[in-house]
Formats: structure tokens, sequence, C-alpha cells
């Protein structure tokens, strides 16, 4: 098989438009030199010192480490420095070069961007736009390394304006809507508006220009308002928002350098300059990220997938209720048509435990990764595989031919964690054939549908299992395995319902175990336990199948036999297992149990208690000559 390069970029939320442009551009510019780009991604947000990590980040634990060429690792999109620190280690123990964007670790490459030279940028704008008077920054989370960073460079720009900085230029929007929401309002409640807001991001801005217009105050005229991060969201909003955009092709063409010479082994960086973008909300021209094309085309599509909300909804409740495997299985074809009504390049991979209804999945710590245990469930070439006896160990490795032959199509291969209730269930790879956003957003929810059918069936199957085994202990004796007063009592009812009996011979066979006491005085207990266990394994072994096989308490034990059947030679049966068991058991002690039958006609007038008094009356004539002998 022909060597693939492989690169494996680590990150999150691949729609997010910030990352689908990353991703494109370093793609199109790595596949030049034959490089494979290989994207290990989340869908959820993490937090930079929270230990409780999510199961999905179990999707960096299958890197290709062995052959990859470089691990890219996009630190501001994952946010969790024990993830990227982790990823790290198993880099170098295979002694792979690390590329960190947007982050600085030792012993790795850095590419990032210099916010501060872009964040100036902005501020300086809003001087040359006019004459500013009463400039305020709405910064980010307060001590946050990023938010004070830009807090001392709205300092050092009024000052260079001769302005002198106060606390009343200062709030806090926590990077967010509603924190920045509820500090411009409380802004506009002290009665004096700032001649500009300037927000340490996008987010802040286009919320704080809301604000600004609920109250009538004007944007630009009134006050002016700048982000910064570039999202293309500030290019859809009334009005345009001034910004610096972060998303630009230098930061790819830097990665795709960058791994151009991680081959030589060395440590560097590479600053990349935030691209200013002035914009309606300085008064500035307007600036689009879109053309009306693009939008058109995001128009188009959002009616799609409300239908797919809807499909995906109806899968994953289908497959939660499927009866076995295969047809949970099944279901999952209709989440992977796309818009031509084609069968998307997917493949998913499960680890054979979750199918084990004698074990509970979902209890317990997250266990490491071991290939062996996942086999394939779906391929786009094979349809529904299940279950392959034979598993590839290279499965969960680039090294499968499988993704030699997607990577042929010259786009990156996607790959997300199938998980639930927090633990890790499997693996699935997305192969596209071009870089819709449209078709990206899908993968975080085909990923979030199967885990959820999945892991709602596996839950439901063990719960139906949990059912069957409670409904076992309340009707069945757990010494025999035979019914119970309450279990016989349901099962005849059932019997005489059907009516299909009625006129048939019904026998009620009695089998009372022979010194029991002398068993229990003399052996133990236990012994005796294993005596009552085996005159009713007797009992059952010899009966019909359909027989209702019954331990009416202590040593005492009967059948109900409905239909045409021989007593004695049920009776012999009996004998004859005992005596087998006590040629070969090797006790000290005989199992022998005393008989007695009685047969009728199973009609409307057929009584039970009595039929059981008078199989009883003929055991015991039996027992008391077993007792003479």
């Amino acid at each position: 098989m022909k060597e693939i390069k492989v690169v494996a970029l680590c990150t999150s939320r691949i729609y997010d438009p910030q990352v689908h442009d990353y991703i494109e551009k370093l793609n199109e510019d790595l596949k030049k030199d034959g490089y494979v780009l290989m994207v290990f991604t989340i869908n959820s947000d993490l937090y930079w010192e929270d230990a409780n990590i999510s199961a999905e980040t179990s999707v960096f634990d299958i890197l290709p480490y062995q052959s990859a060429k470089a691990v890219v690792i996009m630190d501001e999109k994952i946010k969790n420095h024990s993830v990227a620190e982790k990823i790290i280690a198993k880099s170098k123990e295979y002694g792979k070069p690390v590329i960190v964007v947007d982050g600085e670790y030792e012993g790795t490459s850095s590419i990032k961007f210099d916010y501060a030279a872009g964040f100036e940028k902005v501020v300086e704008h809003v001087f040359e736009m006019r004459q500013i008077r009463k400039p305020h920054i709405m910064a980010g989370i307060p001590d946050n390394p990023f938010s004070d960073e830009r807090i001392e460079i709205f300092k050092k720009v009024i000052q260079r304006h001769g302005l002198v900085f106060d606390e009343f230029m200062l709030s806090y929007g926590q990077f967010w809507a509603r924190p920045a929401i509820e500090a411009a309002e409380k802004l506009i409640a002290g009665g004096e508006i700032p001649d500009v807001i300037v927000c340490a991001n996008d987010i802040m801005a286009i919320n704080v220009s809301d604000v600004l217009k609920k109250h009538g105050i004007r944007v630009p005229q009134d006050c002016m308002v700048t982000g910064f991060d570039g999202y293309d969201e500030v290019f859809l909003t009334e009005p345009k928002i001034t910004t610096a955009s972060c998303t630009t092709p230098e930061l790819a063409e830097a990665t795709a350098a960058m791994i151009r010479k991680a081959g030589e082994g060395t440590c560097g960086s590479i600053s990349v300059v935030p691209v200013f973008i002035a914009n309606e909300s300085t008064g500035a021209p307007a600036f689009s990220g879109y053309d009306k094309s693009i939008l058109g085309k995001f128009n188009n599509k959002f009616y799609r997938h409300q239908d797919e909300a809807h499909i995906m909804h109806e899968v994953t409740t289908r497959m939660q209720m499927s009866k076995d495997t295969d047809e949970m299985v099944s279901y999952l074809k209709r989440l992977i048509i796309n818009d031509q009504n084609m069968v998307e390049d997917v493949s998913f991979v499960l680890n054979r435990r979750i199918l084990d209804t004698d074990t509970y999945f979902f209890n317990g710590a997250e266990d490491k990764i071991d290939p062996t245990e996942y086999t394939l469930v779906y391929d786009a070439e094979k349809g529904s595989v299940l279950v392959e006896r034979e598993v590839d160990e290279t499965l969960l490795r680039a090294e499968n031919k499988r993704f030699a032959e997607k990577a042929e199509k010259g786009y990156p291969l996607i790959f997300n964690t199938i998980d639930y209730m927090d633990r890790t269930m499997g693996y699935i790879c997305f192969a596209y054939n071009s870089y819709d956003i449209t078709d990206y957003s899908r993968t975080a929810n085909l990923s979030n549908t199967i885990g959820m059918g999945v892991g709602g069936y596996v839950n439901m199957k063990y719960q139906r299992r949990l059912a069957e085994r409670i409904d076992a202990m309340y009707k069945k004796d757990p010494l025999t395995g035979l019914y119970n007063r309450v279990g016989f009592s349901n099962a005849f009812e059932l019997v005489v319902d059907a009516k299909e009996h009625i006129g048939e011979p019904v026998t009620v066979l009695m089998s009372d175990l022979d010194g029991l006491k002398y068993i229990n005085d003399n052996f133990g207990h236990a012994e005796g336990d294993n005596a009552i266990a085996t005159a009713a394994a007797a009992l059952k072994d010899s009966c019909p199948e359909d027989a209702l096989c019954v331990r009416f308490g202590g040593d005492e034990l009967f059948a109900v036999i409905v239909g045409e059947h021989d007593v004695n030679e049920i009776t012999g049966k009996i004998l004859k297992y005992l005596n087998d068991y006590n040629a070969s058991s090797g006790r000290d002690y005989t199992v022998m149990s005393s008989l007695g039958a009685n047969t009728t006609v199973f009609d409307e007038n057929f009584d039970i208690k009595e039929a059981l008094r008078l199989a009883d009356e003929q055991m015991y004539e039996l027992k008391k000559v077993h007792h003479k002998i």
C-alpha cells in the first residue's frame, strides 16, 4: 500500500467559520506537496483549567502518532491545557513534531496571532475617525491574560491621544453575550454615553450595538462600537461591525510552511498580525465578508437542516427502540444521505462491549482504548457490517487502507467521537468531496445522533434485560429455577384463559424429597439445598417442555402437565435421573423423591386445589412405603 504523508490536526467545532476556513486553506496548501490532512475534532467547548474532561476528547487518543509527519494543535479552539499537554506528550513519545496554533508550550513550534498589534490598530482607528473624549472598553474576563492585554493597549492608545484612564472607562462583558448585555445596560443607566465602546471580541460588540439601538442610541453617530476576532456574524449585523480578522490565509500558510520544515526538528515561532477591517459601526464604508451567492446558499440549506433535524430525531427514537442490533444499525442509512440522495462516505466503529447485555457499559471509569475491542459497524462501501470477527488492528489508525483510499479524493478526513453519558462508544470518519460548511456542520449532528441512538439502544436493551431478570426473580424460585407460587398462579391463569386445552387430559404430578431433615442435620443446609435443586432438575428435565413446574415450598415440588402424556414414563425418567445422579455424585447420601399423580379432564370444572390434594395423597402413600424400606 502506498504510504500517505499524514498531518494530524486537533481542533474543535469545525463548522465554526474560522476553523472551517483554516482547514480549507491548510489542506489546499498541504496537498500540493502530497500531504493528507486528518482532522480530529470535538464539538463542544472545553475550559482552560477544567479537570473534568469530556469523553469526546478521546478522539485525540486515536491520532496516527506512529505514521504522522506532524501534529497540529489549535490551542485556542480546544481551550484546555491538560488535553493539549497529553497530545504533546504522546507526540514526543513517538518523536513527532508538534505545531501549536494560538498557543505556546515547551518543546513545540508556535504560530500565534499578534493580538496586541491587531487590537492596537482597532483602537487607533476610532481616534482617526473622529475626536474622542469619552472612550470606553468592554473587556472580557477579569484577570484573563487576553483581556488584561487589551486593557493595557487601550490605556496606551488613549494616553497617546492625551486622555487619562479612569475606572469608569472599563467594564467586563466576560467575552459572552448575556454578560455583555448586562454591562451595556448598566453603562447606559449611568446616564453618560461614551463616544466609543471598544469591545474585546465580536460577540460582545454585536450585543452592545443591539443594546444601544434598543435605547435609541445611534451607532455610529452617537456612539461607535468595535469588535475583535473577525467572526462572520459581524458582516451580517446592522450596522456591520469594525473588527480585526483572525481567520486570515496567512495563518494557514504559516502552518503549512512550518510543517514543511518540521523534518528539520527545529522549534520556532511565527507571528501573524490580524487583518484590520473598518466597517459601518465606526462610520467607515460597509464591508461584507459574504457575497450574495454565499448568503443564498446558506438560506437554501437552512430548510434542509430543518428537515434533517426531524429525520435525526426520528432515527434516534427508532434506534433506541430497536429489538436487536441488526435493526438498530439498519436505521442509520437515513442519516447519511446528502442533498443529491447519495450515500456519503462515512465509516464508524463501535466498542464490542456495548453489545454485551450481561454487563452495563456505562458503569465505572473510562477505560484505556484497546483497538482490538472495536469493530466496524458501517462503511459507505460495504453498507451495514455490524460485527466483523476479524478486526483490523489498524482500524483506528491512519495506516488502515480504507483511510488511504478516502484520502485520494484530496479533501480532509474528519474524525469524531461517538459518545454517550460521557463514555466513548466508538469513532466516526467523514470523507467529503468538498469544503461545504453545511456538510462540516453535519458531522457534529450525525455524531451526536448516532451517540444518542446507540447509547439509548444500549440503555434500553440493558433495562429490558434487567426487567427480565427481575421478572424471573419475582416469578421463579432462585434455588431451583422453577415457578414460585406467584409465578405459577400467573402462568396457570394464562393457560386457563387460552381455553385451547379444554377437554384435554391434565395431570398434576407431586414430588416430595425423601430424608431432607436427615441431609440437613448430618451434612448441612447447603447440601440440603443441593438435594432440593437436584430433585427439581429431575422434575423439570423429565416433564414435557410446556409443563408448569413449581416449587411449592421447602422440598415440595409439583408439575401441571396438560395434554396426552404417559405419567408412568415421566415418573420413570425422574427416578432414572436421580439414580444416575446418585451413582456419580460421590456424596454420602442419596437424593430420592416420593411421587404422586392425579389425572383428570381439563374443563371449566377443573379445580387445581383438588387435583393437588389428590396427587398429594397418592404421594404420601408412596412416601410411607419408602419409610418402611
